[in-house]
């Protein structure tokens, strides 16, 4: 994403227009009478279900975060806050999706049994430990979730991408327009944010290059159901374009400062392995 004017200007993002501008419930706004002549296919809807429940998870992501030393900084915490506002409506807006073809609502079917991976089992600690383990690595954390919410943006994107090219449905490509304009911002903010604290501390660097390497993506993957997760792999980074999907991914990853090829191609590897 290309950033206009210095990418190390924080001034480049206004967060007070941010939070002034938060996009609130728009399904009205949606055009889903296609949907029912022209429905999507069974394993697009589940797609577009699992990328829903990624971007309800926010919760679960905001309270790992909240305890650590992020929380201090008024910037981040307001834009974290109205972003948390602003993903429970996207979910809404794909809910709307699911209930023009008579499915249920994100919340309303249960999840089956999730991936029991040792090599994940860190990306389940919850907010105490998370708290705790936060103590010796003081004000460069925020540089780590601030890289992990930019990876995350374009993991997703990528999972939308490859949705939207599934499905070759106009009235979803005009959903998914409107959430990807919303979830701009967002990747926007991230990589300003990312960028200039990368480049500030030496130390920010060494932990983020450490917590990308053993981190899991999307965000929240790790409590949805293996059966969801592994469509959504399949479909996403499976075959030569998803090789090429996750290779863009670890690109732009090595591209951020102090980080390089080792980190993004580990980012790379865990997306397909």
């Amino acid at each position: 994403m290309t950033i206009p004017g210095d990418p190390y200007d924080t001034s480049a993002f206004d967060i007070r227009q941010f939070t002034l501008t938060a996009q609130g419930a728009f399904r009205s706004e949606l055009d889903l009478a296609p949907f029912e002549t022209a429905p999507l296919r069974s394993d697009d809807l589940r797609l577009l279900r699992h990328l829903g429940l990624l971007e309800s998870a926010t919760m679960e992501n905001l309270r790992n975060v909240l305890v650590t030393a992020t929380h201090k900084d008024a910037r981040v915490t307001a834009f974290l806050v109205t972003w948390a506002f602003e993903k429970f409506w996207l979910a809404d807006a794909l809910d709307a999706v699911l209930e023009a073809h008579g499915q249920p609502r994100l919340r309303d079917e249960e999840e089956g049994p999730r991936r029991h991976s040792p090599s994940e089992a860190a990306e389940r600690r919850g907010p105490i430990t998370r708290a705790l383990e936060a103590i010796n690595k003081g004000v460069p954390i925020v540089a780590e979730h601030m890289t992990a919410g930019l990876v995350d943006e374009w993991v997703m994107g990528e999972g939308y991408s490859a949705l939207d090219v599934r499905a070759g449905s106009p009235a979803l490509t005009a959903v998914l327009d409107r959430v990807r304009a919303v979830k701009a911002r967002h990747e926007q903010f991230f990589e300003i944010e990312s960028t200039w604290r990368l480049r500030d501390s030496p130390r920010a660097v060494k932990q983020t290059r450490a917590s990308l390497v053993r981190a899991v993506f999307p965000i929240g993957a790790v409590e949805r159901a293996d059966a969801d997760r592994t469509a959504f792999e399949t479909a996403v980074w499976g075959g030569a374009e998803g090789h090429v999907r996750a290779d863009s991914v670890g690109e732009r990853v090595a591209a951020l400062p102090g980080l390089d090829d080792r980190v993004g191609s580990a980012v790379t590897r865990k997306l397909t392995s």
